[in-house]
């Protein structure tokens, strides 16, 4: 039987348009009555009201999350942190500088950013931050990172891929020493500490309830999802997922602008 549910937010809970429709709303709100405990399990940071404009009703939907694909966990109103070496910060930011155009953002910890390029304005928004709290490299030196991106342009409207050379070094950099993922069709790179996954902080957040891992159903689209998708309980991937993602999950649902999540869940749940 299952208690609790971890949703990945884009491309998963979220439509092509990142909203939740009102008729997934409706079936979260089913779940949640029947003392289901749900949570999100995003690569995004807590942000989400300002980033997706969420109110008090939408929060309300949840237990909890895991951001920056578990970098940061909230339960009970606690917040904890897992960080990335400052080595592979400082090499990350080295490897990138040898490329022209190419922008790194440093996500720190209390939900700062620093960047090595200024984003256009209408960029910040969907960082869930405003232009004058932007760092540089410079002045976040002294600061802890909890993920690194590597992208073009804004990041939400790059069609630029990453360089292969460069993905492949800095997955080398990453080896045994941090979490590496190359996401949105390869046109983004993003590092997590080496201890950091998805699947990790929902097992952490999974001890602390007390529930079993056949009593955990995730939800994910992408690469950054594949681990949870394997190891916690039952693993749900949408219709729009990458094959290597459907391939690791328990089961496949309908595609995140045709209401999958709600459906799934209304047919196998309620």
């Amino acid at each position: 039987m299952i208690k609790a549910i971890f949703f990945d937010l884009d491309g998963t809970l979220l439509n092509s348009k990142k909203i939740i429709t009102q008729k997934t709303r409706k079936i979260l709100k089913k779940c949640k009555n029947n003392g289901l405990k749900l949570f999100i399990a995003t690569a995004r940071p807590p942000l989400l009201e300002r980033m997706l404009s969420w109110d008090k009703d939408t929060f309300s939907l949840f237990d909890g999350g895991i951001y920056y694909n578990g970098g940061c966990r909230i339960i009970n109103g606690l917040k904890e942190y897992q960080t990335v070496s400052d080595k592979i910060v400082q090499e990350a930011i080295r490897y990138v500088r040898k490329y022209d155009n190419l922008n790194i953002a440093l996500q720190l910890t209390d939900e700062q950013h620093a960047f090595r390029f200024p984003l256009e304005d209408k960029g910040y928004k969907s960082w869930g931050i405003d232009s004058e709290d932007a760092f540089n490299l410079q002045q976040a030196k002294n600061s802890k990172t909890v993920k690194i991106l590597v992208f073009f342009n804004n990041l939400i409207d790059s069609v630029t891929p990453i360089d292969n050379g460069l993905v492949i070094s800095l997955k080398e950099l990453c080896e045994g020493n941090a979490q590496f993922y190359l996401t949105d069709k390869g046109k983004c790179v993003q590092i997590m500490g080496q201890a950091v996954n998805k699947a990790k902080s929902i097992e952490r957040i999974r001890k602390s309830l007390g529930f079993e891992k056949a009593e955990i159903a995730v939800f994910g689209d992408d690469y950054n999802d594949i681990e949870m998708l394997r190891e916690c309980g039952i693993g749900i991937a949408m219709g729009n997922a990458l094959e290597e993602v459907k391939a690791a999950a328990d089961y496949v649902c309908g595609d995140c602008d045709d209401g999958g999540v709600a459906y799934w869940l209304e047919e196998n749940l309620l």
